[in-house]
């Protein structure tokens, strides 16, 4: 029997989902926390000023298409075939970024719950029952979207503390697969800060490798 707070995920899963973005030529999975207001409005991950950002980091200051737009548009060209976005949570954890005040207002406690779980990353388990309850059910969604891919060859960028916590919790690792760690969230333009130069370097370095085909 499924919990109240498994049915309110469930519901807001179907409402508000923004879908990974990535094709069967998958070789770079960028994880981001969860979509907000420009992510569902164009159905893309990493629609809005991050997304703008990492293009620019990525693919020249001349490219103003938010990273998922590029993605989605050119689904089927590399090297963007070859680059894909998770989001750990599939519909947004801020209730600004809900599409539906009346949602918001019938499931005020959950929303309070979501919104909590996503700023608290300084724990892995929280005092709060229902913080606890939320997080495990958004593993397991987030686990079985991982586990889907195992068995490809990956490179994984967890980008962000609320990312990178998560994806550690998951415990979901292809044997094929390595990680780039400690990429910050592309928020405030926080790939192009020096103290993240070492890993912003690292990420692009895969992408040229993509490019050139090195990756396989």
């Amino acid at each position: 029997m499924l919990s109240d707070l498994q049915k309110i995920f469930l519901q807001a899963k179907d409402q508000f989902t923004v879908s990974d973005l990535f094709s069967s030529e998958l070789h770079i999975l960028f994880i981001l926390e969860s979509p907000h207001r420009e992510e569902i409005k164009h159905g893309a991950p990493l629609a809005g000023s991050s997304g703008r950002s990492v293009s620019k980091v990525l693919f020249g200051e001349q490219e103003n298409l938010p990273f998922g737009r590029l993605l989605k548009k050119n689904s089927e060209q590399p090297p963007y075939n070859g680059l894909g976005i998770m989001n750990v949570c599939p519909f947004p954890m801020q209730s600004a970024a809900i599409p539906s005040g009346e949602w918001v207002n019938e499931h005020a406690d959950f929303v309070k719950v979501i919104e909590k779980v996503r700023t608290s990353n300084d724990k892995d388990a929280f005092k709060q029952d229902d913080w606890n309850t939320f997080q495990e059910i958004m593993l397991t969604d987030f686990r079985e979207r991982l586990s889907q891919l195992s068995s490809r060859p990956l490179v994984i960028v967890p980008c962000g503390r609320f990312a990178q916590k998560q994806f550690r919790l998951a415990g979901v690792l292809g044997p094929r697969w390595s990680l780039i760690e400690n990429v910050p969230h592309p928020s405030y333009n926080s790939w192009t800060k020096e103290r993240y130069r070492t890993q912003i370097q690292e990420v692009k370095h895969a992408v040229e490798s993509l490019h050139a085909g090195e990756l396989k």
